[in-house]
């Protein structure tokens, strides 16, 4: 999924491209993805549109016209934007093509059709999933170390399950939940009651310094906007390599569903695990 050093690279780039220019036509793929939340629906919602802003809220882009609609987009597991200057062949992936008045064309792609697109009226976010529970933006400046001490205090999640609830920080995905806790030098399946002040230190710094190392590798790559960036990631989807660091195996484990993977060495249990890696 495009996580949050991707959205901030796609955001930019969508807004540096997209306001001033009017929708002539709306081309739908698969309409499973879409959500309709004005009586107009999609295509009547969006016809003679002129874009206005793009900004990102957690892993919400939220494109704003100049009428009183909002296209809110979560892309979830697969979803991907595209800017082309002719009509693509439609595929398997294409979900909907939106036609502008410069001959372009703003494509959403999805293969796996779990993103949601929702058509709204403005500043009417409450039949949106998730929306308005997003918890602080870890890219703000309320992010303090305060601020993060509170939010941890007294949970008894894992540390990877409390690194990605939304509701508590703003948006970490599976692959930077990885990375942030190689960085940390803490285990996956760690309670977040069993770690020391000084270690709840310790993450907070490495969640501002590896989602600030993403943002700059995304943007150093400098690919087209529907391409996922990870060659710079050091633990994530690197099973049975070398760790960067120590040259231990880097191990795959589950946690609530999720993969992650990790550096046993580096990152050593505090409790005793099902399988010792070591």
């Amino acid at each position: 999924m495009p996580e949050l050093p991707d959205l901030v690279y796609i955001k930019k780039h969508l807004a540096d491209f997209l306001p001033g220019k009017r929708i002539k036509a709306v081309e739908i793929k698969e309409p499973i993805v879409l959500r309709a939340l004005i009586p107009e629906g999609f295509e009547d919602g969006l016809k003679n549109a002129c874009f206005q802003k793009v900004y990102r809220h957690g892993p919400f882009l939220t494109f704003t016209f100049e009428i009183d609609v909002e296209l809110v987009i979560h892309p979830m597991l697969a979803g991907k934007f595209k800017i082309a200057e002719r009509a693509d062949k439609p595929g398997r992936s294409m979900c909907f093509s939106l036609h502008l008045d410069d001959g372009s064309f703003f494509n959403y792609l999805d293969d796996k059709k779990m993103g949601k697109v929702y058509l709204t009226k403005a500043d009417d976010y409450d039949k949106i999933p998730r929306y308005l529970q997003q918890g602080i933006n870890i890219l703000s400046k309320k992010f303090t170390l305060e601020t993060f001490q509170n939010l941890i205090a007294k949970q008894r999640k894992q540390v990877r399950v409390f690194l990605m609830d939304q509701t508590r920080l703003s948006a970490i995905g599976n692959a930077y939940a990885d990375e942030i806790l190689f960085d940390a030098g803490l285990h996956p399946k760690t309670f977040c009651n069993q770690l020391a002040a000084a270690e709840v230190d310790t993450l907070h710094h490495s969640i501002l310094r590896v989602i600030k190392w993403g943002i700059e590798q995304v943007d150093k790559a400098a690919k087209p906007i529907d391409i996922k960036v990870r060659d710079h990631v050091k633990v994530r989807n690197r099973k049975d390599q070398p760790c960067p660091k120590c040259k231990t195996t880097i191990r795959r484990a589950g946690v609530l569903g999720h993969d992650t993977f990790f550096c046993p060495s580096c990152q050593p249990a505090k409790r005793a695990q099902f399988i010792t890696w070591n």
